[in-house]
């Protein structure tokens, strides 16, 4: 079963919320769906996300794949580079204490240009 990381739309005309949600790849956009890890507001200004970082976190691990637009929400929570150093630790290039450090750094780097 292929599961994706989507965004399914919800709310009335012209005022669209998203809820983020995991479902396997072959349900409909606003159909079943496995779990909801999250909820996307472009409406505001700015952009409002709500996330389960846990859940979204474990979710890519067990290979569920992001559409791109999810792809670029998680990005800018810093979930793709939180995997990203999670891996380089199970394959033994860095340790847990140094991807740590690199995941505050960049987020200190990222509330700086707020």
């Amino acid at each position: 079963m292929a599961v994706k990381i989507r965004l399914a739309r919800r709310g009335r005309r012209h005022f669209a919320e998203y809820d983020i949600v995991v479902a396997d790849s072959r349900s409909p956009r606003d159909g079943r769906f496995i779990k909801k890890i999250g909820n996307y507001n472009p409406n505001t200004s700015p952009s409002t996300v709500k996330l389960d970082e846990e859940s979204a976190l474990k979710w890519l691990f067990q290979g569920a794949q992001p559409t791109d637009t999810v792809k670029n929400i998680l990005s800018n929570q810093g979930i793709m580079l939180k995997k990203h150093l999670q891996i380089g630790v199970i394959k033994g290039a860095i340790t847990q204490e140094e991807a740590d450090k690199k995941f505050l750094a960049w987020k200190e780097a990222k509330n700086i240009k707020k």
